[in-house]
């Protein structure tokens, strides 16, 4: 029988860390709280195992610069980020400093539990991907071509008319095909679109790692992963 994952909780707050705390124990998890990134930090190492989550806005360093801290102690827990406030640009940096996924506050218990699974589960490498994973994949597969080369742009964080100059199109088409993804994807913020969209990746390459001879097609980077989710 598996034992009972971990789940390192980071926030300065002591009001969220024992409803955080209570509700993972709750739920099978084994919770351990700590109120710096610098306390969690010391006693992290190579060994360290289970899910982190958290506070974007800790009182020694940002979430972002704890997740960097943490790879290069050589621990490698996947990391969720909680956050009061974020715009595409922060998760975007936060899901390219090494974190699993970014939530906005307010969220349920029901959404972060998911992540937390979500991110043991690719952690182990389990073959399974859980429906949840399925549907935000199936939200962009009814994309065209153009609006994945679009997506590709918007997911690293970069302006419209950016896109637009790489893409030789005008800002106009690229504004009008990033509506189109996010209603077609049925998604209300650019944080979600980034969320999402590197979930659909890494559950894409996934699969074609578990892959025996996988297609070249399969063979791209994760922001190519992106564009095709």
């Amino acid at each position: 029988m598996r034992p009972a994952p971990l789940v390192h909780l980071v926030d300065d707050d002591p009001a969220i860390r024992d409803s955080l705390t209570l509700m993972f124990r709750s739920r099978g998890f084994r919770p351990r709280a700590y109120r710096a990134a610098e306390e969690c930090l010391a006693t992290a190492g190579p060994e360290t195992t289970g899910c982190v989550v958290a506070d974007m806005r800790l009182p020694d360093m940002t979430g972002v610069e704890f997740t960097r801290r943490l790879r290069v102690l050589g621990a490698t827990p996947p990391v969720v980020i909680i956050t009061a406030s974020a715009g595409a640009t922060l998760a975007v940096e936060a899901l390219a400093a090494g974190a699993s996924d970014l939530l906005e506050k307010p969220f349920d218990d029901e959404a972060l539990l998911a992540s937390v699974r979500r991110a043991l589960a690719a952690r182990r490498g389990e073959q399974e991907i859980d429906a949840e994973t399925r549907a935000i994949v199936a939200r962009f597969g009814a994309l065209s071509e153009e609006e994945r080369r679009v997506l590709a742009g918007v997911a690293k964080g970069r302006p419209s008319r950016d896109i637009a100059q790489g893409l030789g199109l005008e800002l106009r088409t690229v504004e009008l095909h990033r509506a189109n993804i996010m209603a077609k994807a049925n998604i209300g913020t650019l944080v979600e679109l980034a969320r999402l969209s590197v979930i659909a990746a890494s559950a894409k390459t996934g699969v074609a790692a578990r892959e025996p001879n996988p297609p070249l097609r399969r063979r791209r980077s994760n922001l190519r992963d992106v564009a095709a989710a």
